[in-house]
């Protein structure tokens, strides 16, 4: 009976469900997204998740300092995963050995050949010839406020781009034709291709011998050895046409898959300019040059990007320049972005001179190199408003771009954009080794001296705080382990989620508040004690028996009880980094909603521009500092030994108090969802 009744559930499903082509169901095909990404109840490794929800910062008693910085007011703050503990140094050894590693595949990379160079890269298989890789890596990028929609508005333009590509796929019914390079946006002309090579189809990619082949030369400009099987019987130009090693290693990722064996005789040879000299040695201790360790990354201002100016939109009628040809339907005249966007102030956005209102323009950027005529060095591309440009400076680089359309009734939407992306993208180089010589600097007239031989990579110190690390090296950390994580999540077939980084003042209170309504300390109030007399964190206790709690200087990162978050030692052991700029009346001004203060510091600017939030206390601290309002602060380019950080991650979606919950939800459920 049961079988027949789930027959007759079955079937009546099936035939209840209906096309719903026609109407609005969104895009088909999406998998459905699983807040905890590591399956049912699991969050990232080692993190814990701290809901949504609000809660009264600033004072919980009085103002015992009488500093009035930490006003009490009621914040929201959106849900995200915060580490347990502090970022110990086994940890952070792992980016900076992920550092060194890096740059040892890249020297073996450039100084080996053959299979023996081949072995560090990963060769895609989609490894386009030229011009196939100017092609596929041109996109739509024309920086610098030239004309950024040339020339897809330009008829000519896209008349070539279109016979470029058809042609280079090989498809029938295009004649031999001279396009015009320049203006389809190529370095150089490709082979002209004959109407039966192209019936033929064009080869994309590479061979298994031509691929080989790149790896014998270091530069297009060396000389691969001809007497190889490999290379013998490839064109004479070869070479010059695809380039070595150098000219490739754009394409090509690092393969971490092969070990780097550091005491390998050859490997040892190629590498000894990573490891100190001998004036530098002592007891013929060979030891890497951790100065040489640097980690370049980007991060992208979304603040700078949010800016806007004004648009004013060109006072014409566009009855009049509205081209209604039909062979010419895209004519520039109906929407010229530069035309319509007026503005004088060349302060409107950051530029690279030192006065702030202009930027050079390197109009070889684009050139097209004729190598038939020498003299044709090259050949910039028009912008359309010369008014812009003077000589190579181009005025007013940061204008917004009108986005807008004028209709033939003369009315404009007046969309905005940028017309140039890439001045929001920062490139950051930083070097990953903490400073080790912070435990003899931060005390005078006091022996620090073991501390600073052994603690970041003695294996007894593995599960201890990180510690001499700035701000911008905790910055660093969070983007790596970012890309870490996202490159493994990829490989899973699985979607990107939110980035790993610093805690804003207001996560970090969120998570050591714990959901106690006026709790002086992470663990409570009011006593730093438990009911057995015993400390509750690693502190300076008592006037300065540093012992009394438990731990001398640090302790490990899991040490004392967690608050009713699952978070371990958010007071004491190493006060931690956030991303907030300190500024005593911040909790004036900040929003009420996810409140953030951001301030990117220059290097000319006042030190008091420089500091950043520290919270939760050290191990050097007396009590004060533990508690949940205490603000205070360091400058973002100093090291301290009682200084480390934990990263969080924003919640993608509702943020409630079950986690479970949010699996799958649909659009109904979720109004229900408590």
């Amino acid at each position: 009976m049961k079988r027949i009744f789930a027959l007759v559930v079955v079937v009546t499903l099936l035939f209840s469900c209906e096309d719903v082509e026609g109407n609005l169901v969104g895009v088909k095909g999406r998998d459905t997204f699983y807040p905890d990404i590591l399956g049912p109840g699991k969050v990232p490794y080692g993190m814990i998740y701290v809901p949504s929800g609000a809660y009264q910062s600033g004072e919980d008693d009085e103002d015992i300092m009488g500093l009035h910085t930490a006003r009490t007011k009621t914040v929201s703050v959106q849900a995200f995963y915060m580490d347990a503990s502090e970022i110990s140094n086994n940890e952070y050894r792992q980016f900076v050995d992920w550092v060194r590693d890096s740059i040892a595949r890249e020297k073996l990379y450039r100084r080996q050949s053959g299979e023996d160079a081949e072995q560090w890269v990963n060769v895609p298989d989609d490894f386009f010839r030229e011009p196939y890789r100017s092609l596929m890596s041109m996109g739509s990028d024309l920086q610098g406020a030239n004309t950024p929609f040339d020339p897809f508005l330009n008829p000519e333009s896209s008349q070539d781009l279109d016979k470029a590509y058809l042609m280079l796929t090989g498809h029938d019914g295009i004649k031999k034709t001279n396009f015009d390079w320049k203006k389809a946006g190529l370095d150089k002309a490709p082979k002209k291709l004959t109407a039966d090579e192209m019936k033929k189809g064009v080869e994309l990619t590479f061979n298994t011998d031509e691929v080989s082949a790149l790896f014998l030369a270091y530069s297009k400009e060396g000389k691969s050895d001809k007497s190889t099987d490999v290379v013998k019987d490839l064109p004479k130009n070869f070479q010059k046409d695809n380039g070595g090693r150098i000219e490739n290693r754009k394409f090509f990722t690092l393969n971490w898959a092969v070990p780097i064996d550091y005491s390998d005789a050859e490997t040892a040879l190629l590498l000894s300019d990573m490891f100190l000299s001998e004036d530098e040695q002592y007891f013929k201790n060979k030891q890497l040059d951790t100065r040489l360790l640097f980690y370049d990354y980007y991060w992208i201002d979304f603040k700078e990007a949010a800016k806007r100016g004004k648009i004013q939109t060109a006072d014409v009628d566009s009855r009049k320049s509205y081209n209604y040809s039909d062979d010419k339907l895209t004519g520039a005249h109906h929407r010229d972005p530069l035309s319509k966007d007026y503005k004088n102030n060349g302060l409107h956005r950051s530029t690279l001179n030192a006065d702030g209102s202009q930027v050079m323009y390197d109009e070889t950027l684009n050139a097209f190199v004729d190598e038939k005529d020498s003299s044709a060095t090259y050949i910039p591309r028009d912008i359309n408003n010369n008014a812009l440009v003077e000589g190579d400076i181009l005025i007013n680089p940061g204008q917004d771009l009108d986005l807008g359309f004028t209709n033939t009734k003369g009315q404009h939407n007046a969309i905005r954009g940028h017309s140039d992306r890439s001045r929001f993208i920062v490139k950051e180089k930083i070097h990953v080794y903490p400073d080790t010589m912070c435990w003899v600097r931060d005390f005078t007239y006091s022996f620090h001296d073991p501390m600073t031989q052994n603690y970041f990579w003695h294996t007894a110190y593995d599960n201890y705080p990180v510690v001499g690390v700035t701000w911008s090296q905790a910055k660093a950390f969070s983007v790596w382990r970012t890309q870490l994580f996202h490159s493994w999540l990829l490989s899973n077939g699985d979607l990107f989620v939110n980035d790993f980084r610093l805690p804003s003042e207001a996560e970090w209170e969120r998570g050591a508040r714990g959901d106690l309504d006026l709790s002086q300390y992470p663990w409570g109030g009011p006593y730093i004690r438990n009911a057995n007399g015993c400390f509750l964190a690693n502190f300076k206790p008592m006037r300065g028996r540093y012992f009394e709690d438990g731990g001398f200087h640090t302790v490990k990162v899991y040490s004392y009880q967690p608050n009713t978050f699952g978070l371990y030692c958010m007071a004491g052991n190493v006060a931690e980094w956030c991303s907030t700029a300190f500024d005593e009346s911040a909790y004036e001004f900040s929003h009420d909603i996810n409140p953030e203060y951001q301030y990117d510091a220059k290097d000319g600017d006042h030190p008091v521009k420089k500091r950043k939030v520290i919270r939760g206390g050290s191990w050097k601290d007396i009590g004060y500092y533990l508690m949940n309002s205490t603000r205070t602060f360091e400058y973002q380019d100093t090291a301290k030994s009682y200084i480390g950080f934990r990263n969080v991650m924003t919640h993608l979606g509702r943020g409630g108090k079950d986690l479970e919950a949010e699996n799958g939800e649909e659009i109904q459920s979720d109004i229900q969802l408590k």
